[in-house]
């Protein structure tokens, strides 16, 4: 039977545009520090690290979780790096979690960081050309990315596809949710840029690719940010409460988009999705989540009165 795993510290760096003073391995520092810290442990307690470093070509490093590990003082211990695209994060705390629970270590350091913006282009005098560059060869270099496939394209296409099946307002919808995310970076300290905006300020920014525009995309950042993992044993020594890792899912969708049967949903999110509410004996998620904002909002009620 799997050990239970639980979330004993946690570190992060502020995220920027571009870190000028800062190497990635140094950012890589500042987060494992803030989160060893937060946990009350030393870095000669941690037994090994898992690191998620998505893109070589960002740092410009093969291998870069090799200087990382070694920069933050962890020579000889053990250490997997983890590339998985856009999950490369869940993918590392999905690889910690399980180096715990099967009883390999008690104590994991997972770390994630990324630098994309000292890959500069001198010449155009930006970044973008060679973030975007690096990006794309995350795609099928025979077939797909030689037919002139951008990053916005690969996610744009499925996006269309979705509105086409469904006829759903998906412009509006990922407004919407646009809006919600930079509110919520308002209370961040951390976040690169935090902003107040309107749906009708979505709506109205730049065409990115159809029907992409300006603010439905991510911004370049440079940062990181640490998780310290441990089993049982260690969490009930801890002098500070935990946060119990209940379930985790994975899945790897088809790798050339012509294999998927059907290109409108994106069907590793929904088998991820179903493989974690079933190892979290979570049987509606749906009427769960109605439940728990039911009692966020009588929970704000009661204290309105106080």
């Amino acid at each position: 039977m799997a050990r239970r795993v639980a979330i004993l510290g946690y570190g992060t760096t502020p995220f920027r545009a571009r870190w000028i003073d800062k190497s990635y391995y140094e950012l890589a520092f500042d987060a494992a520090k803030a989160a060893l810290k937060d946990a009350d442990l030393s870095h000669d307690q941690i037994e090994s690290a898992v690191y998620g470093i998505y893109n070589d070509l960002f740092q410009r490093q093969f291998m870069p979780d090799v200087y990382v590990h070694d920069y933050l003082g962890l020579g000889l211990k053990p250490s997997l790096r983890v590339t998985t695209g856009g999950a490369t994060g869940g993918a590392a705390v999905h690889t910690g979690f399980a180096q715990i629970a099967s009883g390999l270590y008690d104590i994991v350091l997972v770390l994630g960081v990324e630098k994309c913006s000292d890959a500069f282009n001198p010449e155009l005098k930006s970044s973008t050309p060679e973030v975007l560059k690096g990006i794309i060869y995350s795609a099928d270099m025979t077939f797909e990315a030689p037919l002139g496939l951008t990053p916005a394209a690969s996610y744009a296409l499925p996006t269309v596809a979705h509105m086409e099946k469904y006829g759903s307002p998906t412009e509006l919808q990922m407004a919407k949710v646009s809006v919600k995310n930079h509110k919520n970076a308002l209370n961040n300290p951390f976040a690169q840029r935090p902003e107040r905006i309107t749906v009708e300020d979505v709506l109205r920014s730049k065409k990115i690719c159809h029907p992409f525009k300006f603010y439905d995309n991510c911004l370049y950042s440079e940062g990181a940010s640490a998780l310290v993992l441990v089993s049982e044993k260690i969490a009930k020594k801890a002098k500070r409460p935990v946060a119990w890792i209940t379930g985790v899912g994975a899945s790897t969708d088809m790798a050339f988009t012509g294999n998927r049967p059907d290109y409108a949903e994106f069907g590793s999110s929904i088998a991820a999705g179903k493989a974690v509410y079933r190892m979290a004996k979570i049987k509606k998620p749906k009427e769960r989540a109605r439940l728990r904002r039911a009692a966020r909002c009588l929970h704000l009620r009661r204290d309105s009165f106080l």
